[in-house]
């Protein structure tokens, strides 16, 4: 394997599709992008993500986009294609991609589920053609085998150390720092109110200040951050706070990692997924309701030791789930997939 073609909405620093990129460039490969946002300026335009309007447009635009794709494809020749969200490409792109190499898809969403921005028609009847599917959760495995799909994996997010790394302040000025936007499930503000009499530090839209509903929380979000703000943040607080949407309830997210990476203590909404990823109460700490939370938070700031024994552990386990262990582990089942194509041609030539 030594040509990649990297499909993905942007090259935005931090996004799954730049991440990846970097990873099979240090491997060794020859890595190439196609961008929908380039192909096509208005898929990105935030009129047209409107529920009603993208309706209405998606399949016209997504087609032109499409076309550009193959060609891309057919220039460059890939032995792997990996698409990150396929909300945007065709079945019959997939089988066209194909003709040149194997095609992986990384579901960052969760494609059975109903919402719009998640999956559509040509996502399901995308399921059954690609050669091999990734996601993050071991229940959604399930769900997508039920659904189609032939070979799904479970493929957990990581550890990107080149931006994420211990910035610790020696004495920080948060007890705990969220990083992540309102959700309209209003979960996130429960949590937040628990220990908003805490030192709290809030990063994330500005819905925090014009739909959150809680007034301990008025005017505590200090706006987005960057990518490569998050460890500077991270590093101003004693303990990193992670709440799951209720699409990664039962699997994990992002923050799983970033929060480890940069040597702060992951304290995060418990789920299965999540405990077997970080060890309770060794690599990290867990809450399943607003009250415990609390708990949590007063106990680890009266025990420093403690606090300081899990942080390490948790830091120590994110350097062994770095986005090259995760391309590697692509790149091997990249190979196997090939390995077995390559011996039923030869057996079919036999005949």
């Amino acid at each position: 394997m030594k040509k990649i073609l990297i499909v993905g909405e942007d090259l935005e620093i931090g996004r799954t599709e730049e991440v990846y990129a970097r990873g099979f460039s240090a491997l060794g490969c020859e890595v190439r992008h196609f961008s929908w946002r380039e192909v096509t300026s208005s898929l990105s335009s935030g009129g047209l993500w409107d529920k009603v309007a993208w309706r209405l447009a998606w399949q016209l635009l997504g087609k032109s986009a499409n076309h550009k794709l193959v060609e891309q494809a057919n220039q460059f020749q890939p032995d792997l294609t990996l698409v990150i969200s396929p909300r945007l490409v065709h079945p019959d792109t997939i089988l066209a991609l194909q003709q040149k190499g194997l095609a992986f898809v990384f579901y960052t969403d969760n494609p059975v589920d109903a919402h719009h921005t998640h999956t559509n028609s040509w996502v399901k009847r995308g399921f059954p053609l690609w050669n091999a599917a990734f996601i993050w959760s071991q229940e959604l495995v399930k769900r997508l085998m039920k659904n189609g799909v032939k070979q799904a994996f479970f493929h957990p997010f990581c550890s990107d150390v080149e931006y994420h790394f211990p910035q610790r302040q020696t004495n920080p000025i948060y007890d705990v720092a969220f990083i992540g936007n309102w959700d309209g499930s209003r979960k996130r503000e429960q949590y937040l109110k628990a220990i908003a009499d805490y030192r709290l530090g809030l990063w994330g839209s500005n819905y925090w200040n014009t739909h959150c509903q809680e007034v301990s929380l008025k005017g505590l979000c200090q706006g987005m951050c960057s990518y490569q703000e998050i460890p500077q943040i991270l590093g101003s607080a004693k303990m990193g706070l992670n709440i799951l949407r209720p699409q990664n309830e039962d699997g994990h997210n992002i923050r799983t990692y970033e929060i480890p990476a940069t040597g702060t203590l992951m304290l995060s909404e418990r789920s299965q997924e999540l405990l077997n990823l970080f060890l309770e109460d060794k690599e990290a700490v867990y809450f399943s309701n607003p009250d415990e939370l609390r708990q949590k938070v007063e106990y680890l700031l009266k025990n420093p030791d403690v606090m300081e024994v899990i942080t390490e552990a948790g830091y120590q386990k994110a350097l062994k789930n770095r986005i090259t262990d995760r391309v590697t582990e692509i790149a091997a089942l990249y190979e196997k997939i090939k390995f077995e194509q390559d011996n039923s041609l030869q057996l079919i030539h036999s005949q």
